[in-house]
């Protein structure tokens, strides 16, 4: 079934190695100290920073914990600004690695220590899906469908008007339960 969403635009790998080189530099690492800590070789770190290669969902987690940021860090232009506006469609759209899954940034911010964002799972995306974990806390509020959110061992089924919060190192995952696309408005600060 076509969605009637817009999809997500490719890869920006160059501003991701961008993004990652100043991260690095900025923690006194060189590119052979951060490759041992997340476990890939030296030359992947640098065609990663030369924007040659587009690293893995794997990888970009690592680099984030290594790094001490969030994944969507590497995905945004620093902004220096003390007030920021972003217009109707100048949101950066991110798609990660589920092809059912995306997230339009709504604060165009690095380097803060929250994240604010909409979260659209297509419809027919129900697999389980792994749990992740993260510092921070995680809270949401559903504008459309049916999400279900499982945290640690419990499940938690959110309809359009629902919100929650919870430790964001707790185990959690996200998973469409409704028949049309899940979206929500989320925000993920870091500690």
């Amino acid at each position: 079934m076509e969605s009637k969403l817009e999809k997500p635009a490719d890869l920006p790998k160059e501003l991701i190695g961008k993004q990652i080189r100043a991260f690095r530099k900025s923690k006194g690492l060189t590119t052979d100290k951060l490759a041992e800590l997340i476990g890939v070789s030296q030359s992947l770190i640098s065609q990663i920073e030369r924007g040659m290669a587009a690293p893995s969902l794997e990888t970009l987690w690592k680099l984030s914990c290594h790094l001490e940021v969030d994944v969507f860090s590497f995905f945004q232009e620093p902004k220096n600004d003390r007030v920021q506006i972003i217009r109707k469609g100048g949101h950066s759209r991110l798609q990660l690695s589920r092809p059912d899954v995306w997230y339009e940034m709504l604060f165009a911010g690095t380097g803060k220590k929250q994240k604010f964002f909409k979260m659209i799972i297509e419809e027919g995306h129900t697999k389980d899906q792994p749990l992740m974990f993260h510092n921070g806390e995680e809270c949401g509020y559903i504008l459309q469908g049916i999400l279900e959110v499982t945290v640690g061992d419990e499940v938690y089924t959110l309809q359009e008007g629902d919100s929650i919060m919870f430790d964001s190192t707790l185990p959690h995952s996200f998973k469409n339960a409704g028949e049309t696309a899940a979206v929500g408005i989320w925000m993920m600060s870091q500690e």
